[in-house]
């Protein structure tokens, strides 16, 4: 029986989507313990209070948004294309635009939090609302800053290969927010600004944590802000503006479907609605780590143009996404009564509401992870407009609207219904728009990639092969012997490309291949623009071989000893390395 080998996008996928799935259930853990304190040792009101405040994570979000975003996708497309400085100079320049906006935000945010609390929907009736929700904010805003810096971080580190530092921040988020919680509320009694500043000190010790990771010398990015640097700001908010615009109507929305609940409901109803909140960043982790892994990861495909490697990665996340979240869907919907009751166990007619919210939002999960994938793919391949609209559609239109709907057809229970009903409105509207496509060539399953003609390389023009175990070595010469002769490649080019692949797969292999684990090399040769392409890309420990070839000394007794390798290296118009999420990337351009 052929043994079954599990490929490097799967690799990378599943680890990906680990880290950005443990980022995100910190956080959602802080939330859920900011949640549960302030209803068991606070109270309803400022359970309320709480809830109508969910907004300023999207506000503070349209600036981490379209900042990490940008960071991520735009760093990922160069790392791809092996253009390593180009990540550096945006990394940097985003790290410093963040901090400059968070801080203007937090210091306008402290100062104008009553206004800003009474926006949020602390008046009229709510009016009692209004001092609790105020504090809190102050609390919130002073974080801003940290905030927004590890949010950048967390994915670039990710990007780095150090994975590890990234989940630790992850559990520092939710030990430190915790214990300052149980500080500021139970020893201090500080109420909602206490709860507020507990996710600011969370959030600053995570940043310090991540900060940690630049220390060495060895890493692909470091802090190296030019002034000509400030020159690409443009470029990077509009790569993010999605982004942004999806956070915009992430509070915006918010703000409509409190509204419509507090009209319905009055406080109690608000309370429920906080308590569904809640729940959702914890539950819709998962989700958020897929999504967060295509992103990144469709980033790099983007760069090497390989809509093979942009399939295979959404076949992937997709089958997830029904699969597996699919999974926790339905635990989360058959508990949804006794997550409830761990809020307000003494209150039954609110423990009701939230319970029936929980369940609609437990239906929507699967669809909203799909819908993930969709939004972040379209953003990291660069189709700006259609990212743009399935954002802005995600997030409020098709939402608000079935708010509107529904809640005027059947009150409450119309509110929660339409958070299932408006995912399920924009995958349909998504892959009616597919169908209708006019200005494509694309057909079948090519015409949901929604990417330009000029973006695929004709299928005769590349040549991609995997390399699982030396016995893969061997014909590979004769494969890209006869890939470069049908192109029209001289002989000697021809012999030497061919030597030179054979022999670093062989020594990666060889070399690579001996710690005892599974490991497998993918490798790619196409042409574009007149020259010929090299890829390889493998899941062995980091080495560069371009700063390896300097060292080395021809032995006089075995002259022909990587001779392939040092031949190719010596006519190349071009070659990059990377070593990024503890892949080596190398890239030759002959």
């Amino acid at each position: 029986m052929r043994e079954k080998h599990v490929s490097i996008t799967k690799k990378q996928f599943l680890g990906t989507m680990l880290v950005m799935t443990t980022v995100e259930l910190a956080n959602a853990v802080s939330c859920v313990v900011d949640g549960l304190m302030t209803s068991r040792f606070l109270g309803p009101v400022e359970m309320a209070a709480y809830g109508i405040s969910a907004p300023y994570f999207s506000i503070v979000a349209i600036i981490s948004g379209i900042l990490m975003v940008s960071c991520q996708t735009m760093c990922a497309r160069s790392v791809g294309s092996g253009k390593v400085e180009e990540a550096n100079r945006i990394f940097s320049l985003t790290c410093a635009l963040g901090l400059l906006f968070s801080g203007l935000l937090a210091l306008a945010g402290i100062l104008f939090a009553g206004p800003a609390a009474y926006l949020l929907g602390a008046r009229g009736t709510s009016a009692e609302l209004l001092p609790y929700t105020r504090n809190y904010l102050i609390g919130l805003f002073a974080g801003t800053p940290a905030n927004v810096l590890v949010v950048i971080l967390a994915p670039i580190v990710q990007l780095d290969g150090d994975s590890v530092r990234a989940n630790l921040a992850s559990f520092i988020v939710a030990a430190v927010d915790a214990g300052a919680n149980l500080l500021f509320t139970a020893v201090l009694d500080m109420g909602l600004v206490g709860i507020g500043l507990g996710t600011t000190c969370s959030y600053a010790a995570a940043a310090l944590v991540l900060l940690t990771h630049f220390r060495k010398k060895d890493r692909m990015f470091r802090f190296r802000l030019k002034r000509e640097d400030f020159r690409m700001a443009p470029e990077i908010l509009l790569s993010g503006l999605p982004r942004g615009a999806s956070m915009f109507c992430r509070a915006l929305g918010p703000i409509f479907t409190n509204a419509v609940v507090l009209s319905i409901a009055a406080t109690a109803g608000m309370t429920a609605m906080s308590i569904q909140s809640n729940i959702k960043f914890f539950v819709g982790a998962p989700a958020c780590g897929i999504g967060g892994a295509v992103l990144l990861l469709a980033g790099i495909f983007a760069g090497e143009q390989d809509v093979d490697g942009l399939k295979k990665l959404l076949a992937i996340a997709l089958r997830h996404a029904v699969f597996f979240v699919g999974a926790l869907a339905a635990v989360v919907f058959l508990s949804a009564s006794f997550v409830a009751g761990l809020y307000l166990p003494d209150d039954a007619l609110i423990r009701g509401m939230a319970a029936d919210a929980i369940r609609w939002y437990a239906v929507s999960l699967p669809f909203t992870a799909v819908n993930l994938i969709v939004g972040n793919y379209l953003q990291a391949v660069g189709n700006q407009t259609g990212a743009y609209l399935f954002n802005v559609g995600s997030e409020l239109v098709c939402v608000v609207t079935c708010v509107i709907s529904l809640s005027h057809l059947f009150g409450l229970d119309g509110v929660w219904a339409a958070f299932p009903a408006g995912q399920v409105l924009l995958l349909f509207i998504f892959l009616i728009c597919a169908k209708l496509r006019r200005n494509t060539k694309a057909r079948g399953v090519d015409r949901l990639l929604f990417l330009p003609d000029d973006f695929y390389i004709p299928q005769e023009d590349s040549i991609a092969l995997s390399v699982y175990n030396l016995e893969d070595v061997m014909g590979l010469s004769v494969r890209i012997g006869d890939f470069c002769a049908a192109h029209g490649t001289d002989k000697r080019r021809s012999y030497l490309l061919s030597l030179c692949i054979e022999e670093m797969a062989g020594n990666t292999v060889q070399y690579g291949f001996s710690d005892g684990r599974a490991h497998s090399i993918d490798i790619r040769v196409m042409l574009k623009d007149g020259d010929i392409l090299l890829r390889q890309r493998d899941d062995c420990r980091r080495f560069d071989l371009k700063e390896k070839v300097k060292s080395w000394e021809m032995d006089p007794a075995h002259p022909e000893e990587n001779v392939g390798i040092r031949m190719v290296l010596g006519m190349a118009k071009d070659v990059s390395y990377a070593n990024t999420m503890n892949m080596n990337y190398l890239i030759i351009r002959i």
